[in-house]
């Protein structure tokens, strides 16, 4: 290798050196499946000194929750780490948290409620709820959004049965009068239900976006809390945010997941977007699930160039022609001008042969 080689290998090779540095990976731990009502923390560790400590959850600030007192934030000077937790878990505590905006890795926090949804719809009826762990002859009392099911229902006993003796309740009907929330409490036992419509889902039939710009989504329908919503977004299935696909809260309806996002569209993602919403992702039942479809179209980011330069395109040619058939017909002019007679005139006497005729 002459030294020009050798000399590029070096340079090559510091600017290699030059590019590698040391990431010092956050990494978190903490409980990821906790009881509704149940505390919880989430300690970021690996933190360097000049971090900024920015907790978020699915990207959003948690600065409202945190200054209320419901959230608490303990950061040790020194110790690198920083912990996040709350003294009851609630129904808006599931999803993806981060420390800092700059870390790569995210940590879900899934909240499991002892809440038991039960999907009305014609086919489900009748619809049974049991009181769970009560003891053989043991009097219950049922309520429906905290009143007394026969105050609640008072005009409609006809459409619902209640056992006294088994404390079963029975919905006879699909209507939406049955719609809400129910508690059976009995002596040392509490059981809670929640009835809900089927979901629906609604978007519109195609999207445009422009290559490199983000694509927003909202699955939209009306919806019950407790909906969970998986998107299929090329042919990949997102429950949760990964990589430039990113999955958010629709704070309006209070449903994480609603909303999609994917930061500089390709034009290889054009194709179909879909969102299914269903209250539990293991039921199938085509009377308990709801999707729609979106035609995703990938604009060239020059697309609104081409117009123009069509009629760029048409001028030059239109000017091309002009100067072509000028040209033509200039030359046509002077080469018939060049051929062109002059008018006939006289022949000029010739003087000497007069004089050799008078001798």
């Amino acid at each position: 290798m002459d030294k020009r080689g050798a000399a590029f290998v070096l340079l090559r090779m510091l600017y290699l050196a030059s590019t590698l540095v040391t990431v010092q990976a956050v990494t978190y731990k903490g409980a990821k499946d906790v009881r509704e009502g149940q505390p919880w923390s989430i300690e970021c560790s690996g933190l360097k000194p000049d971090d900024l400590i920015r907790w978020t959850r699915n990207g959003q600030s948690l600065e409202p929750e945190l200054a209320s007192g419901k959230l608490m934030v303990h950061s040790p000077t020194g110790t690198g780490t920083s912990t996040l937790e709350a003294k009851h878990a609630t129904d808006i505590h599931d999803g993806d948290y981060k420390c800092t905006q700059d870390s790569s890795e995210s940590f879900h926090l899934l909240i499991e409620f002892d809440l038991k949804i039960r999907v009305l719809t014609s086919n489900d009826v009748p619809m049974v709820l049991e009181c769970m762990n009560k003891s053989s002859g043991e009097k219950v009392q049922w309520t429906k959004e905290n009143k007394p099911l026969q105050v609640a229902l008072a005009e409609h006993e006809d459409m619902y049965k209640l056992d006294n003796e088994t404390g079963i309740l029975e919905i006879l009907k699909s209507t939406e009068i049955f719609i809400g929330n129910y508690t059976c409490k009995g002596t040392n036992s509490t059981t809670e239900y929640r009835v809900v419509p089927k979901p629906t889902a609604y978007m519109p039939s195609s999207t445009n976006v422009v290559e490199g710009e983000k694509l927003h989504l909202t699955c939209a329908g009306k919806q019950s809390p407790g909906i969970k919503v998986t998107w299929t977004f090329g042919n990949q299935n997102y429950t949760t945010s990964s990589g430039r696909v990113k999955l958010g809260w629709d704070h309006e309806r209070g449903i994480y997941g609603a909303i999609l996002t994917v930061d500089n569209i390709e034009m290889s993602d054009r194709g179909e977007v879909s969102c299914l919403v269903s209250y539990n992702r293991s039921d199938t039942s085509e009377n308990h699930i709801a999707d729609a479809t979106t035609t995703l179209r990938v604009k060239d980011k020059l697309a609104a160039l081409w117009p123009f330069l069509g009629i760029c395109a048409e001028v030059v040619v239109l000017c091309t022609i002009i100067l072509v058939y000028e040209k033509k017909r200039n030359k046509a002019e002077l080469e018939e001008s060049d051929t062109d007679q002059s008018p006939d005139t006289k022949p000029t006497p010739n003087k000497d042969s007069d004089v050799r005729q008078r001798k």
